[in-house]
């Protein structure tokens, strides 16, 4: 359908075109003037339904793009250390431990010794077996009396084949007669080894 006022502007030209027709005829204004009258009142009345018919564009506010948050980085949880002992070794015990009798330094078997003197007994041991002694190593009483004697570490290390001299202090008994003590080496875990040396004194 033709929209309306496309069809009043095509009968303003067909009266104007007819008026022209009748002003020749008559006399009356001239072709040119009524056809620039008509030109004028359409282009008006275009001008108007123009504008009518423009539908008013409402502007579309730019878009704003949103604001970026900063997103929370997130932390790693610290992974507790504990310290976990490190098991040690224990060393296996030497298993081969032995010692011989060398000599009395001092105080010879059947010395006399007045009663309740003091005196010190040295005995020299070699160590004979395949373990270095240490001076954890001791040397205990085994038997008889003990006359006042303590148990001795052992005064240095002692490798296989070495010979160390080893003295006890001793306090001679009230009693008159023979007197002996016995005692022998051990070991660091008190494994008893090797030679028993003894002293043997008599008491006028």
């Amino acid at each position: 359908m033709m929209p309306r006022h496309i069809s009043l502007i095509v009968s303003l030209t067909l009266s104007a075109a007819l008026m022209a027709c009748g002003a020749k005829a008559s006399g009356g204004p001239s072709v040119s003037d009524r056809a620039t009258s008509l030109a004028q009142t359409a282009a008006a009345l275009l001008t108007s339904t123009a504008a009518a018919s423009i539908t008013p564009i409402t502007p579309i506010p730019p878009t704003v793009p949103p604001t970026p948050t900063d997103t929370p980085v997130p932390t790693e949880t610290p992974v507790p250390v504990t310290n976990t002992p490190v098991p040690t070794m224990t060393p296996t015990p030497c298993a081969n431990n032995d010692a011989d009798f060398v000599s009395d330094v001092t105080i010879p078997d059947g010395t006399q010794v007045k009663a309740g003197v003091s005196f010190t007994k040295t005995w020299r041991v070699k160590n004979s077996g395949q373990c270095p002694w240490t001076t954890t190593y001791t040397l205990r009483n085994v038997g008889g009396e003990v006359m006042g004697g303590v148990t001795l570490n052992l005064p240095n290390g002692v490798p296989p084949g070495a010979t160390v001299d080893l003295s006890v202090a001793f306090v001679a008994p009230a009693s008159a007669g023979k007197h002996i003590s016995r005692w022998q080496l051990f070991t660091p875990e008190g494994v008893a080894f090797g030679t028993k040396p003894f002293l043997q004194i008599m008491v006028p």
